[in-house]
């Protein structure tokens, strides 16, 4: 069985918009799934990396594997208008506040970015 990589979030209120960070290291954006419950969201990913193998690991402080996280959210948001964005490994996800959460799931979508970048992006035209 996959070991599931708890990701590390930041979350805020920015007046009309809940912004979620998360920190995905290693995950490639067209494997990221963003869904959306009647009062969470969930974050779901694989993380690629190196395999020490013929190494001794000293330390490791993320893994590689499945990445899974669920947030209930503190308030409804508008998830037909929710952003998602992923760069240098951060993934960035802008909720306008809304009346009625409908379920939703969002596929990140892989973007070429400067100098051979991992960047990708979902949703509304920020």
């Amino acid at each position: 069985m996959d070991k599931l990589n708890k990701i590390p979030v930041n979350l805020s209120d920015a007046g009309d918009d809940l912004v979620l960070h998360a920190a995905m290291p290693g995950a490639e954006p067209e494997n990221i799934l963003v869904t959306f419950t009647a009062k969470a969201i969930v974050l779901d990913s694989t993380a690629r990396g190196t395999l020490a193998r013929d190494k001794k690991i000293l330390r490791q402080e993320w893994g590689i594997g499945k990445y899974h996280r669920m947030l209930r959210l503190p308030c409804t948001v508008d998830t037909m208008r929710v952003n998602v964005t992923y760069d240098n490994g951060v993934l960035t996800v802008s909720m306008p506040k809304g009346i009625e959460m409908t379920p939703r799931e969002i596929r990140v979508k892989k973007l070429k970015g400067p100098r051979g970048q991992t960047r990708g992006h979902s949703g509304r035209a920020g």
